[in-house]
């Protein structure tokens, strides 16, 4: 087992980190040979690539790095790019590389070999660990030919994409009856900004979720989003009949129109949609949109007091993030990821009052009667883990509201006033649970 272990962790390709870099590219040139970085998995030396004509692509953009070539051959990190002439081969944007006549998207990221099994790598591993055979390949950077085309092949938008004036590649496949002319990124948000999205596209007509085709037709109105980073689903909203799309999937359109509770993920694991007759999310692990409960919304007259937190003046519910690990011998795990929507127990009728922001956008303080509240915004990746906590003296209620002229706060002030008591998480009833199971171990996150 100890020469298993030492086979497993001993990497004699990590010493070229040492090695002199080509320019600003993923290459590394150590004793006497070319080696790529490839991420998730070190260094991988490539013994095809001649040392002396080695030279990775001159661009002026971060992509391209992945890429280069020598006398003979043309590379995609460590791996040849089949039938490529390497004279004249040129970096064309957004990841493509041609040389006249042919064309390949080579990917900016690496990803798991997915033609890999996991005995097979442990096999690999420990052949190449004895000096027996090359290092596994569980990690690559991904390539695809471009079918030959009559006309040259040329960048299109800022990422992902490339037309030769006729067609529209993503990621190296085609993007089905797609007009280069007219073809647009959507606009997208994401925790409250405005951006465009990087995976859902019109041109007019149609709409695509990368290269493929979606079920409804383009329109001004349409908005794509995440929420925050929860598994990075990206998410379309279609105004005109309420429908939610989580990529290619689109739910169920018997329950629509679809409302979000809340674009910010700080506070939660899902994404939590109100629809005709309750509340659905997308359970990441089935693949597909689940229903939590009742509409505990349903009544309406409910006011956002920050994205998590809501009031109707009689009740107070708000959406929390929970976690199920084990704790096994071999190694805890995680079993379940919720998001919960909870009632606040004697929660204070009457009019909320903000009183004003806290700094860094760390959250907001309220007052309902004599009773203050932090809302708060940082998440439990911050170690908060409720989005309301009553503040429980005036000391600390100045302190907060005081952080917009000081500008001295910090995450470990709030933490410090959580242990201390200062701000106090209150008392709630559960609603309702949506809830994604894992398996244990072998789901580490």
């Amino acid at each position: 087992m100890s020469l298993l272990i030492f086979v497993l962790d001993d990497d004699p390709y990590a010493a070229a980190d040492k090695g002199e870099s080509y320019r600003a590219s993923i290459y590394k040139r150590y004793q006497g040979a070319v080696y790529a970085a490839v991420p998730s998995n070190g260094y991988y030396r490539m013994d095809e690539a001649d040392p002396a004509s080695f030279k990775p692509f001159d661009t002026p953009v971060y992509d391209g790095r992945q890429a280069a070539k020598d006398a003979r051959h043309v590379y995609c990190g460590n791996r040849i790019l089949p039938g490529m002439l390497p004279a004249s081969t040129q970096y064309l944007g957004n990841s493509y590389f041609g040389d006249g006549s042919t064309t390949y998207y080579c990917s900016l990221f690496s990803v798991v070999n997915p033609e890999l099994g996991p005995v097979t790598e442990v096999w690999q591993t420990i052949l190449f660990g004895l000096g027996r055979g090359t290092k596994p390949q569980n990690y690559l950077y991904p390539f695809k030919a471009l079918p030959a085309s009559a006309q040259p092949y040329r960048a299109l938008l800022d990422r992902d994409l490339a037309t030769d004036g006729a067609k529209v590649f993503y990621r190296g496949n085609e993007v089905p009856q797609a007009n280069p002319d007219t073809l647009r990124r959507l606009p997208a948000s994401r925790d409250g900004r405005e951006l465009l999205s990087n995976d859902f596209f019109g041109d007019g007509r149609r709409v695509y979720f990368h290269e493929a085709l979606l079920p409804l037709s383009d329109d001004p109105g349409l908005r794509a989003f995440m929420v925050g980073d929860l598994d990075r689903k990206p998410y379309l909203y279609d105004p005109r009949d309420g429908m939610v799309y989580v990529g290619t999937h689109a739910f169920d359109a018997a329950h629509a129109p679809y409302r979000l509770l809340s674009e910010d993920g700080q506070h939660v694991n899902q994404a939590l949609f109100a629809g005709r007759d309750g509340i659905y999310f997308y359970n990441v692990q089935k693949r597909r949109m689940e229903r939590a409960g009742d509409d505990p919304f349903a009544s309406g007259g409910f006011t956002a007091l920050s994205p998590f937190v809501f009031s109707d003046g009689k009740q107070v519910l708000f959406l929390k993030g929970a976690e199920s690990w084990s704790s096994s011998r071999g190694g805890g795990g995680l079993i379940s990821r919720s998001t919960l929507i909870k009632r606040l127990k004697d929660a204070p009728g009457g009019e909320w009052k903000k009183l004003g922001d806290v700094y860094h956008r760390f959250g907001s303080v309220w007052q309902n009667g004599d009773q203050r509240y932090y809302l708060d915004q940082t998440g439990s990746s911050q170690l908060v883990f409720s989005p309301i906590y009553r503040i429980m003296d005036r000391e600390t209620a100045d302190f907060l509201l005081r952080s917009q002229q000081t500008l001295d706060i910090r995450m470990d002030d709030i933490r410090k006033l959580i242990r201390a008591g200062k701000l106090a998480a209150p008392a709630s009833d559960e609603v309702l649970e949506a809830k994604v199971r894992y398996r244990g171990f072998l789901s580490w996150y």
